[in-house]
Formats: C-alpha cells, structure tokens, sequence
C-alpha cells in the first residue's frame, strides 16, 4: 500500500498544475482521483493507470509548450524542459505501481 502515495503525489502535482494555469476548477478532479484510490476495485487500477499516463502526457504538452515560448522569448528554458520532463516521467512511471502483485491483490474482486 506504501506504493500508493506514488499515485496520489502524481494527482496532487497534477492539481497544482491546473491551479497554476488558471484552470482551477478542474484541480478538484485530480483530487476526487487521489481518493478513489481507496476505493478496492480492478476498474479503479485501470482508471487510475490511464490517468498517470493522461497527466504524462499534459505534462509533456505543457513542456513543449512552455520551451517554445522560452526560446521565442530568449529566456533560458532548460531548467523548466527538466522540471516539467521529471514530472511527466514520475506521472508515466507512476502508472507501473499498478501491476505489482500486492496491489493487483487490492484490487481484485473478491
């Protein structure tokens, strides 16, 4: 169950993220997520699964993104290219705590 917080960080960074771009609205989303990891059922693993690879992927959106308006603007913009990188490779990985055998015993229907 430890492995779980991997998922629940990943929610959490994906709601800061949304607050800071304006969509705060939205940030409830990633949490009302964080919380169904509680919830012992396999659709919720794979639930879970598909949005750790959904927030990578936003997370590489907003990279490139943020890097083109960088580099338009001659700011540096390695620094930024890592930290949102990081976090779209920790939100990816993060989908793999889902097929360890401890928690596919969690989420097994009974």
């Amino acid at each position: 169950m430890f492995r779980l917080i991997f998922p629940a960080l990943a929610h959490v960074l994906m709601a800061a993220h949304l607050q800071f771009n304006g969509l705060g609205n939205y940030a409830a989303l990633p949490l009302c997520a964080a919380m169904l990891l509680a919830v012992p059922h396999r659709p919720i693993a794979w639930l879970q699964s598909f949005l750790m690879v959904l927030w990578g992927i936003e997370w590489i959106r907003a990279d490139y993104f943020l890097v083109l308006r960088r580099m338009m603007w001659g700011e540096p913009w390695y620094l930024a290219c890592a930290i949102l990188g990081g976090c779209a490779l920790f939100s990816i990985l993060s989908a793999l705590v889902f097929r360890s055998d401890r928690l596919k015993q969690f989420y097994a229907p009974n």
